[in-house]
């Protein structure tokens, strides 16, 4: 299984979660035929989901992991420096501690 390190999570002006990889393969755009609501941005090099309505960052955060992991064999996991942006305090408490290395 291949493995990413998440480098940022932010909730962009969109309303979408994204979480910035380091590196990125262009072949993770196939994402969408899982057809969850996760698509691969390649030009921020990085997963976003859907307009987050109904769901919190936290849930959609574990939702893209899960969704990365069982359609492209990708682990993704949090870095040390993860830079932070728009994430609600208790999203970002919620995944950190279920998520943090």
């Amino acid at each position: 299984m291949r493995s990413e390190i998440i480098k940022a999570v932010e909730i962009l002006d969109t309303g979408e979660v994204f979480l910035a990889l380091n590196e990125g393969d262009p072949s993770y755009q196939y994402v969408y035929r899982e057809a969850a609501g996760v698509y691969w941005d390649d030009k921020l090099c990085g997963f976003k989901s859907t307009e987050m309505k109904e769901w919190s960052a936290s849930t959609w955060f574990s939702h893209i992991v899960s969704v990365v992991e069982q359609g492209l064999g990708v682990k993704l996991s949090l870095g040390r420096d993860v830079h932070w942006n728009n994430v609600p305090v208790a999203d970002r408490r919620a995944i950190e501690e279920r998520f943090a290395p």
